[in-house]
């Protein structure tokens, strides 16, 4: 009977840890059957671990809706219907990668705001287990997605933080300035996206260049280290994390080119890549990212940046293809030195790296920046300024305010001068942009241009003086009309010139950006 007693109490007590054992080992089964599962799609199937990459609508900027009745307001013509949308050939990821201009404290070596000084689209091909660099300049003159204003590419990080620079250490402090520059990245590709990016500032380059012991590297021009404290010539060299970013830095290439800049930015990524793979150090990747304070951002996760590593372990050199919208250099009327990308050559690379046609972006040229410096900011300028007071309306119709009928006739006068200018410069804008994409000849030297090219440049000049005409002759209106609402609404801070140069206007930038 006790026998029987104990046996019964034994297995009364032993019940719950058996419960637990299987509920461990139930967890433990799942754990593994994940971490197999994750460890297969790493090894076999390492696009499924990333977003698609499409073709995106580029977004546009729109003129303000009116806020009360405006029973005159021009008809907007009609727009043809788009063409079929075109589609990425290929199953392929891109990713950003990025060099800040910025040690760890948060200090610049140049200037007086850390730039994005070094971006590069790595181009993943799974199809044909393949990878293109396309060196984007940092120089390139652009817009900005969601903003308005002109900056240069490497600027577009600070208009994402605000033209703010503060960091931690911490991922997400600069999270906005480097998903910015994947949006503006995505414009200059034709509007194909880019989801992931990696970015790294000076200290860290040197820190895993160090990590990795160096490279052997055979160096095309003499150069001065980061720190200045050591020289090298020309040919094979040694070069520590110091050296490397000395070497990427060289401001001033044997040709005068900064598209050699962005070539040594290229040939050195490879050469590192190169070295990783020889002497099997790329898995060292994941664990340099995840054991770095500050330095390193990235939005991939551990795995994706594992299924990376691993499908970079079975490229070889050949597989790589290095490219870059290179452009002409320019200083006219920016006081800075801009980039003007060859519009061909950007079509080509965008074909040869994703199959498809592209449009043109004219906006970036020698010619659309004289157009903008003639009469461009000028009326950005007053666009804005109109835009205020008629942002005052709505602040006031929102508050309760009861406007009298004048009020509304002024209202309405004032906001179908805007619109008339709103769209002329538009319409403008666009028509002028594809002729200079299409005519790229007009920056050439005057002597080498043909009897037809002197015609053609002669048409285009023409049409820029007419759309200058319009323009001023609709301002002058605009101006008359929004100076009586503004008085009807004792609105008093419209300002109709601009204040001081264009980069420091804030109704021109809407980021004040510092390049010096």
């Amino acid at each position: 009977m006790e026998k029987a007693q104990r046996h019964a109490a034994f297995q009364q007590n032993t019940k719950p840890k058996r419960r637990v054992s299987r509920v461990i080992l139930a967890l433990a089964l799942i754990v593994l059957a994940v971490a197999a599962f994750f460890a297969w799609r790493i090894l076999s199937r390492p696009a499924s671990l990333f977003a698609p990459t499409d073709i995106l609508v580029l977004p546009k900027q729109t003129a303000l809706t009116p806020a009360l009745p405006v029973p005159d307001e021009p008809e907007q013509e009609d727009v043809p219907a788009a063409a079929s949308a075109p589609q990425v050939q290929g199953n392929i990821l891109n990713i950003l990668l990025m060099g800040i201009d910025a040690r760890e404290d948060g200090s610049t070596t140049s200037g007086t705001m850390p730039h994005t000084d070094v971006m590069m689209v790595v181009a993943v091909n799974f199809d044909t287990n393949s990878v293109d660099l396309i060196t984007l300049p940092r120089d390139l003159l652009t817009t900005v997605p969601g903003h308005y204003g002109f900056y240069k590419l490497n600027g577009v990080f600070n208009v994402g933080l605000g033209g703010q620079f503060k960091t931690t250490g911490q991922a997400n402090d600069l999270k906005d300035g480097f998903e910015l520059t994947c949006r503006a990245g995505e414009m200059w590709l034709g509007g194909v996206s880019i989801p992931y990016y990696y970015a790294l500032d000076f200290q860290a380059v040197m820190d895993v260049v160090d990590a990795i012991g160096g490279i052997d590297y055979d160096v095309d021009q003499a150069f001065t280290s980061m720190s200045g404290k050591h020289s090298y010539k020309k040919g094979m060299q040694h070069l520590d994390g110091d050296a490397v970013m000395g070497y990427l830095r060289i401001r001033r290439s044997a040709d005068g080119l900064d598209s050699s800049r962005t070539a040594r930015q290229r040939r050195m990524m490879v050469a590192i890549f190169n070295k990783l793979k020889t002497e099997g150090k790329l898995s060292q990747i994941p664990a340099l990212i995840s054991a770095a304070n500050s330095g390193i951002y990235t939005n991939t996760t551990l795995i994706q940046t594992t299924a990376l590593v691993n499908y970079a372990a079975n490229l070889a050199p050949e597989d790589i293809r290095t490219h870059s919208l290179y452009g002409e250099i320019g200083k006219i009327e920016f006081y800075w030195r801009f980039a003007y990308v060859d519009q061909q050559n950007r079509l080509d690379v965008i074909r040869q790296v994703y199959g498809f046609d592209a449009d043109t972006m004219g906006t970036c040229s020698r010619q659309y920046e004289r157009w903008l410096f003639s009469v461009g900011f000028l009326t950005l300028k007053r666009l804005r300024q109109i835009e205020k007071v008629l942002t005052r309306v709505q602040e006031l119709k929102d508050a309760g305010t009861a406007f009298s009928e004048e009020q509304i006739a002024l209202y309405a006068s004032c906001y179908n001068s805007y619109l008339a200018l709103y769209r002329t410069f538009e319409d403008g804008s666009d028509t002028l942009a594809h002729l200079y994409a299409a005519n790229p000849w007009r920056e050439k030297k005057k002597g080498s241009r043909t009897s037809a090219q002197k015609a053609e440049n002669k048409k285009i000049s023409a049409q820029e003086a007419e759309i200058k005409s319009n323009l001023l002759s609709l301002s002058e209106s605009a101006h008359e009309a929004t100076q009586a609402l503004a008085s009807s609404i004792r609105y008093q801070n419209l300002t109709w010139s601009l204040s001081g140069r264009w980069y420091t206007d804030p109704d021109i930038e809407e980021v004040i950006v510092a390049f010096g």
